[in-house]
């Protein structure tokens, strides 16, 4: 890894990547600005990773569900 692809030095497991801090339903919902509601209702749809009661996203995911959804609308 790079020190481009870096994002957050970690105590204990050093400097981490992107894909290794998980995003939390608010965090998600501001990327996306929407209502952090509208997360919950829309799980199906969006990249989620399940932590028992816990909901968790990858951010490189979400990304991803965005550029699928350009043009979506036209």
């Amino acid at each position: 890894m790079d020190n481009s692809e870096v994002v957050a030095s970690h105590p204990v497991f050093g400097t981490v990547g992107p894909d290794a801090i998980l995003l939390d339903a608010g965090e998600v919902a501001q990327i996306l600005r929407v209502p952090r509601s509208w997360v919950y209702s829309h799980l199906k749809e969006l990249p989620a990773i399940r932590l028992g009661r816990y909901v968790r996203f990858r951010r490189s995911a979400i990304e991803r569900f965005l550029e699928q959804r350009v043009g979506a609308c036209e």
